[in-house]
């Protein structure tokens, strides 16, 4: 499908706000006209992560003349003016994790367990390395996140880890040659479950969680020292002492991003809606979601994207609906109790896998068949822009240079 890569991170580039109301469309809702900044043109896959850097964009491309769905490379482009930069040699079977940039390099993240790393000036492959502990033949989980020089991620297939791996260990210059890595193990999860959620990190700790595809364990939520590797917060709820509930708590699953931390508050965003103090560890509320709750608006919140906190309240959308009696999938929730202020649905578009941006005192929420917008205290919509069409799989949405 070829989709405008400008539309997708400069959407919510609007330098003069320059939008404004039409008349409904064929489904009741309002028309809204956004105005495009640049279009790219290039094509991309129906799945894909994009990371913005500095003045740059980073993202998963189907290079020309490639017409296989799992052939890509990794493309940079001018973030400001959308002018292409660089192509790297192409690649296959990516881990759907976000390109990420750490001093000269970008790393992109192959399966099962490989890195390819490339020059960040010239997009030259520079060293491939492999990942493993003990010749497990572990696997990546999607979540792999950067802080300083550490990449951390959830290894699985043979043990179920959460490690952290130092990029100075990887030597650049013959990307032929295959270097064994093993990382430094912060955790091994003690019901032995899947450490799928995004890292998050907060005054110098690590954040992360287990996922319990069943429900046959409680979730593991837990924080290390960065420096140390300490503990430093660790609680368990969910899963089977969530009893007959229709939604027990899972966990935040692939690609899910349940955590979100704001002013020593840790929230957790999925079956249920939960927040602990840092300071105390204590738990200030937990709401799990029944069948009523809240009815008729169903409340569905796997694979849970990048929240954000504004006025008082935390924004956030989770898995996709196909149909207008679907799941409700956009959510906003009151950050003191835990209440749910509002949410909606998308109608008919198969993918919201897509973070909320609030500029200007509008909700923006890009998604597969156009781009949303709403008033964030309220829910009302504004209006909807289906004059382009974004990949099934949106990934991360950014706003740069608000």
């Amino acid at each position: 499908m070829k989709t405008s890569m400008a539309i997708l991170f400069i959407c919510l580039l609007f330098f003069s706000c320059d939008l404004f109301l039409n008349k409904e469309n064929t489904e009741g809702e309002p028309n809204y006209t956004a105005q495009v900044v640049w279009d790219s043109g290039l094509i991309t896959n129906d799945s894909q992560s994009h990371m913005v850097d500095g003045n740059f964009i980073y993202f998963y491309e189907r290079p020309p003349g490639y017409t296989t769905v799992n052939i890509y490379s990794l493309t940079k482009l001018n973030a400001e003016t959308g002018e292409f930069i660089w192509r790297s040699i192409t690649f296959s079977d990516i881990v759907f994790c976000q390109p990420i940039v750490i001093g000269g390099y970008v790393y992109v993240f192959l399966e099962p367990n490989l890195i390819a790393c490339f020059d960040r000036e010239t997009g030259e492959h520079t060293a491939t390395a492999t990942v493993d502990i003990d010749h497990k033949n572990l696997e990546f989980e999607w979540n792999v996140t950067a802080y300083e020089r550490y990449l951390y991620m959830g290894l699985c297939r043979n043990g179920r880890y959460f490690v952290r791996l130092d990029v100075n260990g990887i030597a650049h210059g013959a990307p032929e040659t295959l270097q064994e890595l093993r990382p430094e193990i912060l955790w091994e999860p003690e019901t032995g479950e899947y450490v799928c959620a995004k890292p998050v990190f907060y005054k110098n700790a690590v954040y992360t969680s287990t996922h319990s595809p069943l429900a046959r364990s409680p979730v593991e939520l837990a924080g290390f020292d960065i420096s140390t590797g300490e503990t430093v917060f660790y609680q368990t709820f969910g899963g089977p002492e969530d009893g007959n509930v229709p939604f027990p708590e899972t966990g935040g699953g692939v690609a899910s991003n349940p955590i979100f931390i704001h002013e020593d508050i840790l929230y957790y965003l999925n079956w249920s809606i939960s927040a602990w103090d840092l300071k105390t560890g204590e738990r200030l509320y937990r709401h799990v979601f029944t069948e009523d709750i809240p009815e008729p608006k169903w409340y569905n919140a796997s694979d849970s994207l990048q929240p954000l906190y504004y006025k008082g309240k935390i924004y956030y959308t989770s898995v996709e609906s196909y149909t207008a009696s679907g799941h409700r999938n956009i959510h906003c929730i009151d950050a003191k109790t835990g209440e749910l202020a509002w949410n909606a649905i998308t109608k008919n578009s198969p993918s919201l896998l897509s973070n909320p941006i609030i500029t200007h005192g509008r909700l923006f929420i890009p998604q597969h068949s156009g781009l949303r917008v709403y008033k964030p205290e309220t829910g009302k919509l504004i209006g909807i822009d289906k004059t382009f069409c974004g990949p099934k799989n949106l990934k991360y949405t950014f706003q740069y240079n608000q």
